[in-house]
Formats: structure tokens, sequence, C-alpha cells
């Protein structure tokens, strides 16, 4: 009699928990006795119960398990909550091939279900998720750390994979929003974080440095003078007063985003950072109409900034 194992992700995640799953098998005594795609139930069930009385625990993995079809009403007997069977079955989580949609609600009972975490949608409640998942991989990421890897990355499988990095990099570490920006950053990259932060913060050696590097290797200024706008459009929107809270969450702003534009609103004033906005627009409505000066504007326009 077998044990059903259902696997409910998509994309990476769905990757990660099979090999997590056959780990942890293999972990507990479980042979890999075979892999296919879809198949039959009745085959399926059929070799699971064929075994002798001396066998060792084995496990199967089926992938694209919904070409199984409808789990036949037949076989429900035969499920059992624990065997030295498991039967692994892999489902998607985002589409209507989902386990529920061919395993009857008694048989799902009986059986374990795996599903990646949901991903929390608001940036605080990401950066709560981020510093709990470190927790769990043994790295000691400080909380703006926390904000900085969510900052930069909307994947939840793409985090993990830079925690699991982060733990063989610095190993008991703390680790800060300046280490997230060193060890998960290429150089572009790099420099458009360093020209944000160092804008916010008035800094002008930092600026001026990371403008240039950026200035040398992008093929357009739009892309950077977009970048630009959307940190010192939320710089703008921190300056108005009791209200800005609200805006921040409308707008969806990452903790550390929204936290910087608050240093740019009291490095500058509200006044300084609307002239700021005003030269972005006509920046880009000049770049765009062919009529732009290029770098050259956007340089002048941050130097006046600063």
């Amino acid at each position: 009699m077998p044990q059903l194992l259902l696997i409910a992700a998509s994309g990476t995640a769905q990757r990660r928990i099979l090999e997590e799953c056959t780990a942890e098998l293999e972990k507990k005594g479980y042979a890999h006795a075979g892999r296919q795609e879809g198949g039959e139930w009745s085959t399926l069930i059929a070799d699971s119960m064929n075994g002798g009385l001396f066998d060792d625990k084995r496990y199967v993995v089926v992938e694209s398990a919904p070409l199984l079809g409808v789990f036949p009403e037949k076989f429900s007997h035969t499920v059992e909550e624990t065997s030295d069977t498991v039967i692994v079955l892999v489902y998607e989580s985002e589409t209507k091939m989902q386990p529920q949609q061919f395993i009857p609600k008694d048989v799902t009972a009986r059986c374990r279900v795996l599903k990646a975490d949901p991903f929390p949608r608001w940036p605080r409640e990401r950066c709560a998720w981020v510093l709990k998942l470190a927790k769990e991989t043994g790295v000691r990421l400080m909380p703006d750390g926390a904000e900085m890897v969510v900052e930069m990355l909307d994947d939840p499988e793409e985090i993990r994979a830079q925690l699991k990095a982060m733990s063989f990099m610095k190993k008991n570490a703390a680790i800060t929003a300046r280490d997230v920006e060193e060890m998960c950053m290429d150089d572009g990259n790099r420099d458009v974080f360093r020209l944000l932060d160092g804008l916010c913060t008035g800094d002008q050696r930092v600026v001026i440095k990371s403008f240039r590097s950026i200035s040398k290797t992008a093929h357009t200024v739009i892309p950077t003078l977009t970048t630009i706008y959307n940190r010192m459009r939320l710089a703008w929107y921190a300056g108005l007063g009791k209200d800005s809270l609200m805006f921040a969450k409308s707008l969806g702003a990452k903790d550390y985003a929204w936290r910087m534009a608050g240093v740019a609103d009291r490095a500058y004033g509200h006044d300084a950072i609307t002239d700021f906005i005003t030269d972005l627009i006509r920046i880009n409505i000049d770049e765009r109409s062919g009529l732009g000066s290029g770098w050259g504007g956007l340089e002048t326009s941050v130097i006046r900034l600063l």
C-alpha cells in the first residue's frame, strides 16, 4: 500500500521542494526506485504493491503528475498515511493543474502536501520573512541588510539562493546593507545603488564617482534618469508631513528606499527636491524628443541639487 506525497509548486520553488523532499526521504532510508513523466494510475499503484517481504523502503517520483489524470476511486482504499513505498507526485501551484483538481478530498486527507511558503505582499512583511529565513539558514542578517535584500530582489527563490551564498561567504558574521550590496550586486548595479544613496545623503564624492562610472558604461541616460526619479519621487512624498506614510503604502515603497527618501527630505528640504523632480521630468521629455543634452544635462541637475 503506497503513501502519496504531493508537491504543489511552480518554477524554481518546485525544483527546490522536490530536491529537499527526496533528500529527506533518502535520509530516512528510502531508496530512489525510479522517475517518470505521467503514466497510468493502475500501473503505478500495482507496481507500488508488488514489493517483496524483504524489500527496502523506496520512493518513485512522478513528474507532470496531471498526466496521470484523476485518481480512480477504486484505488482510494490503497493509500496509506505512512508506508515503505512513497509515490512523489509533482503538480503546479499556479495553474489548473493543482493536486485538488485530480486527487479526491478523502484521499488528500491521507496525503502529505508540500507547498512553497507564500511570499508577503508588503515590504515590511517581506523584511520579517527574510529575517526569519536568514535565521533558519544560519545567516546573521541585520535589519538594514534585510531591507536591502527586499529592495534588490522580488523572487523568494532568488532570495533563498542569495542567503545560502551569504552563509558561506560570511560565516557567523553580522551582515549589513553594505555587505548585501557588495555580495549580491555586479559593478553596474552597485554603482546605481551607491548613486541613489549618495544623492539621498548628500555625499558629493560618492555621487560624482558613481555617476561617472555609470555614464561610461550605460548606452543611454534614460534608465538611470528613471531610477533617480523613482527614488527622489519618494523623497518628495516623504516631505508631505503626516500624510507621507499613506503615500508610501499606496506606492508600495520598500522600507529601505523609504527610509533613504526620508534622509533626502531632511538633507535638502521639500522645495529643493521639488525643483530637482521638475528638472528630471524636463530632461526626460527632452531626451525622448531628441532635444536632450544627455549625461551632461543630468549631471548638471544633480550638481545643482548637491
